[in-house]
């Protein structure tokens, strides 16, 4: 029976050690298994907010969350620049260990602001938190922990610092600027300013007299403004200190009056200033250039030097472009001999410019030697009363000029002869004319001439001959009345015998030639005629024929003489009448 049992021991002992391996395999794999599902998950918030660039430790070492851990005792810690530190410990065993959302506390840190003098803003800006003050001296506050801007400002001068704020600790910032002023004065109440940096930007601008205050130390430019003018000064401000600067703008004026008036003031910019009489004020002191034009004149140029507080007076002519080229041509007639064209161009001078003595000479000299030139061709001509008049008149021009006297010497000496040469012309020329007047008519022998005299003057006594033909009745149609000659006056009128049949017709022609000249200064003498016609046939009346026709169309009248045709009684009558008639017309008009 013993021996039996001994091999049942020998064959259980391999399948326990099988048993124990398999048991130490499986716990093997169960354990490799578990530590699979072993992990740390966590979330990181900060004011709850997801934070995702935290620095986040699992025993000192960088861990993520869902990342496999093992098992036992360890450290977990979290840091971020802008959160307090998170740190735990704990124990790990098989399995999923979730630590659900950590939030970390914001960090935080005092700010301390100080300006001095207050500044008109503060703009305290941040990531998390930022304010804005008006005419503050600063502040003290708890902010969370970064970097801030501040931006300080002042009426003329801003600028920005920063400050990084850390946890538990206080960033102090001091605003501190030093600033100057000006104190701008002007002797003139309505001016104006622009004040500006050295670099260009605007700085303040108003009216003068005027206080800047709060101004950086450095260079300014300062434009002042008066009335259209302008002023450029540099100053220069001082920390701490108010500058004192006197804008003054002085004037000087500048008077313009000229020959004639209405003349254009115009700058050297060509701004048209007014027409003179022109007093131009507020003119800044220097130099000046000013023109002087008027259609017609020369452009006169001046340059004036302008002082402060004093006028400049100018009085100036003008010379008239008229009156240049008047006076040169009556210059170039005179050297041309030229002396009416001469005397009418200076003439145009004078009445340019009144009372200019170049013109006023030149004018005598063409007056005097175009008397002495017409002087000289009368003489040629023998009309010596003639020249000596205008001899005369040229030593009233030119009383020294002794060749005007010498003529007029030899002009007296013919003068003699000439007048009863002329006093024989004369007496004879109204007789010359009625002659020189009857050539035009080839039946004016046939008839009888007539003369009268009358005291009256001869143009007196040929107007009134004519009104007393026209005005009596029968009723003459005047045909012509001319003056061939000096003091002569030739009539010519007609009028047509009616006829017997009425009106239209005619049987005859009644023409009067009349010629009135004065023989003597008390003497008028009057010759005249008249020839009568005899109407061929009846013929119509013809009014145009009587105004165009000087003589009878002898293809329609014939002369009454009895040389000619046989006389009738009603022809006698004609003839016999006609005469009568117009001696009594001309008679009554003496008397008249």
């Amino acid at each position: 029976m013993e021996k039996s049992a001994k091999p049942k021991k020998h064959v259980l002992r391999p399948l326990l050690w099988w048993l124990i391996l398999v048991l130490v395999l499986y716990g093997i794999r169960t354990h490799q298994r578990l530590m699979e599902t072993t992990r740390l998950d966590f979330t990181v918030t900060m004011q709850g907010q997801p934070l995702y660039r935290t620095a986040t430790t699992f025993d000192g070492e960088p861990v993520v969350s869902g990342q496999k851990i093992s098992l036992g005792n360890h450290t977990f810690a979290i840091t971020h620049p802008k959160g307090e530190t998170f740190s735990t410990n704990f124990f790990i065993w098989y399995g999923e260990h979730n630590l659900g959302t950590i939030d970390l506390k914001r960090s935080m840190g005092t700010l301390s602001v100080s300006a001095d003098p207050p500044a008109d803003w503060l703009v305290i800006r941040g990531p998390e938190w930022s304010v804005t003050l008006t005419n503050s001296s600063g502040l003290s506050q708890l902010v969370p922990t970064d970097v801030y801007e501040i931006e300080a400002g002042y009426p003329h001068w801003t600028k920005t610092y920063a400050a990084n704020v850390f946890a538990s600790q206080t960033a102090n910032c001091a605003i501190a600027p030093h600033f100057g002023g000006l104190k701008l004065g002007c002797n003139q109440p309505d001016a104006t300013f622009q004040l500006q940096y050295a670099e260009g930007p605007l700085v303040s601008d108003g009216a003068l007299p005027t206080t800047v205050s709060g101004l950086p130390a450095g260079d300014y430019k300062l434009v002042s403004f008066h009335h259209g003018h302008q002023r450029n000064d540099t100053l220069t401000v001082k920390a701490d200190t108010t500058t004192d600067a006197q804008i003054d703008f002085r004037y000087g004026a500048v008077a313009f009056e000229t020959s004639p008036a209405g003349v254009t003031v115009v700058t050297d910019n060509g701004h048209d200033c007014g027409e003179t009489p022109l007093t131009l004020r507020e003119i800044q002191t220097g130099k000046y250039t000013f023109a002087l034009q008027r259609n017609g004149y020369q452009s006169l140029q001046l340059s004036l030097n302008v002082e402060a507080d004093q006028t400049v007076y100018v009085r100036t002519n003008l010379t008239s472009e008229t009156y240049l080229h008047a006076l040169n041509s009556a210059r170039q007639y005179m050297a041309a001999v030229d002396y009416d064209h001469a005397l009418t161009a200076a003439g145009d001078a004078l009445a340019a410019r009144p009372g200019d003595p170049e013109a006023t000479t030149l004018l005598r000299e063409a007056t005097g030697l175009g008397k002495l030139q017409h002087a000289q061709a009368l003489g040629k001509q023998g009309d010596y009363v003639g020249g000596d008049k205008e001899l005369t008149l040229a030593l009233q021009s030119l009383p020294d000029n002794e060749e005007i006297k010498g003529l007029r010497e030899e002009f007296k000496k013919h003068e003699p002869e000439q007048l009863e040469r002329e006093r024989v012309e004369r007496l004879n020329r109204p007789r010359q004319v009625f002659n020189d007047t009857l050539k035009n008519y080839a039946d004016a022998d046939l008839f009888d001439e007539h003369e009268l005299k009358t005291s009256k003057p001869y143009n007196t006594v040929g107007a009134a001959i004519a009104l007393a033909l026209k005005s009596g009745r029968p009723s003459f149609q005047i045909t012509g009345i001319k003056s061939p000659q000096p003091e002569t006056s030739v009539i010519e009128a007609a009028y047509e015998i009616p006829g017997f049949l009425g009106a239209g017709t005619t049987t005859g022609r009644r023409q009067c030639i009349i010629v009135c000249g004065q023989a003597k200064d008390d003497e008028t003498q009057i010759y005249f005629k008249v020839m009568e016609y005899k109407a061929k046939t009846d013929i119509p009346f013809s009014l145009g024929a009587l105004l165009h026709t000087a003589t009878p169309d002898h293809a329609n009248y014939t002369p009454i003489n009895p040389s000619r045709i046989q006389m009738t009684d009603a022809l006698q009558a004609q003839l016999t009448n006609g005469v009568p008639m117009v001696t009594e017309r001309i008679q009554q008009a003496i008397a008249q």
